[in-house]
């Protein structure tokens, strides 16, 4: 029945378009939305017909959702090759650093190149199955990236390009889990897009059996401060000191420093704001380095560790290899072999520091709280609860009961701090009193501080003096 016109009671026609027809017995009326003359509501009927016989001739629930997602979703195609710079184009709550967004890219490329090799015939993003990802993931498990030629480039001014063949037939159960959390994010952000109704990588992500960091022993401590050159020394001091990883000590900025008595300053790696209060053994390193520089040729430096920056900033790997030679040649083992995959995983480094900062805390009772506002972690469970507990005040005075291990600690501290950790240590109110006195000193001029050292040496003086006569 082709479309028509009503007519009105008083003899005239209605400005509007109808259709009339019947699909499989079933009789459909209607407006023709928004046709202005009769070839444009012919052809609004005709596609409404059709579409219509197409949804009826669909079997089940699951074949009419499926056929007819487009429709549903409102979406449009889009291709797997220009998937990621649509999804890239997103409005996120954090911006991804450069290295982020290229092992994002990384990993849907290798994603990408699975498809076009096992399923040549997915062209759009909307043709993914669940089947798909899951056969993805499994091949990842089971024989490690699909790409196997790795090509990086290095160097902040002229890229150069390397490349290397991956050969490792096993990857660690998180970097699965990267794969997978990077691929579930892109459909994620492009469900609307791409008319996707259900996300093919949503299910579930492997148990996490990498290993972690290992924290620094006590001997292991000393054993690095009696050994350690001019070039680590300023990791392992900042580190300590401060809980930084490797990008956030290198890159350091002065200015980042505020009247000697606090660092403030983006973590690196995830943008979170710091606030960490300077103790005595890193004011004094960075007295020293200040002095150091303005004798050189880095005086205008922006950063604390101008040598350190560059080389973070060329060869973060070559860093990290220097660290690790160092470490070993003192016979600490930095790799461990794991039963998940076949090559050995690094457990301590330069990031160890972080984790020795943390225990260190631990084992002197800072409060959980202030460990991780210091830090910075981003998990919701300790934004929400801990960072909203630490205050500038707290972190002074329980940061200043931390023992200075790198190049502060004689034998009478360390064996204090000993008896400290095996509960023999002095009680709450003389901890809190000493605290407290160490907090002065911290806040003294520098001009003042000779004075403060003449006193308390006088005072030490008589106290032995008077026990040796008695």
């Amino acid at each position: 029945m082709s479309v028509t016109k009503r007519k009105t009671p008083n003899g005239g026609q209605t400005p509007d378009y109808y259709y009339d027809f019947t699909v499989r017995g079933k009789r459909y009326r209607g407006v023709c939305d928004g046709c202005t003359n009769k070839q444009e509501a012919t052809n609004y009927e005709r596609r409404l017909r059709e579409t219509i016989k197409r949804a009826s001739e669909q079997k089940t629930v699951g074949a009419l959702v499926e056929n007819f997602r487009q429709e549903l979703s409102g979406g449009q195609k889009v291709t797997l090759e220009s998937a990621f710079a649509v999804y890239l184009n997103k409005p996120r709550k954090r911006q991804a650093s450069a290295k982020q967004v290229k092992q994002h890219e990384n990993n849907w490329k290798d994603f990408l190149a699975f498809l076009h090799e096992k399923h040549p015939d997915i062209q759009c993003l909307d043709e993914v199955k669940r089947t798909h990802a899951e056969e993805y993931i499994r091949y990842l498990r089971e024989n490690g990236r699909f790409i196997r030629i790795v090509t990086f480039e290095r160097g902040p001014a002229e890229k150069r390009r390397f490349s290397y063949y991956h050969s490792a037939t096993k990857i660690s159960g998180r970097t699965v889990n990267a794969y997978h959390k990077t691929l579930k994010s892109i459909f994620n952000k492009l469900k609307e897009d791409a008319g996707i109704l259900y996300n093919p990588f949503d299910f579930e992500m492997m148990n996490n059996e990498s290993e972690n960091r290992d924290a620094f022993s006590l001997e292991e401590l000393k054993l690095i401060n009696d050994h350690m050159d001019a070039f680590l020394r300023p990791l392992f001091v900042i580190g300590i000191c401060t809980g930084l990883s490797k990008g956030d000590i290198c890159q350091l900025r002065w200015d980042e420093i505020k009247d000697g008595k606090w660092i403030f300053r983006r973590r690196h790696k995830t943008g979170v704001p710091l606030e960490i209060p300077i103790m005595r053994p890193l004011a004094v390193f960075l007295r020293e380095q200040r002095a150091a520089l303005d004798a050189g040729k880095d005086k205008d430096s922006v950063y604390v560790l101008p040598e350190h920056a560059k080389m973070y900033q060329q060869n973060p790997c070559g860093l990290s290899y220097r660290v690790k030679q160092f470490l070993e040649g003192l016979g600490i083992k930095t790799t461990r072999k794991v039963s998940s995959h076949g090559r050995a995983v690094s457990v301590k480094d330069i990031h160890s520091l972080r984790h020795t900062f943390a225990y260190l805390a631990g084992c002197n009772g800072v409060p959980l709280s202030v460990v991780q506002s210091i830090l910075g972690h981003m998990s919701p469970e300790m934004t929400k609860h801990y960072q909203a507990h630490a205050d500038r005040e707290t972190k002074i005075k329980f940061l200043s009961q931390l023992p200075a291990f790198i190049g502060q600690m004689d034998d009478s501290a360390e064996s204090s701090t000993a008896e400290n950790l095996n509960g023999n240590g002095v009680t709450g109110a003389v901890a809190d009193l000493r605290s407290h006195l160490v907090q002065l000193v911290h806040d003294l001029p520098e001009e003042d501080l000779p004075k403060v050292e003449t006193f308390l040496t006088s005072l030490i003086s008589a106290k032995t003096s008077y026990k040796l006569s008695s």
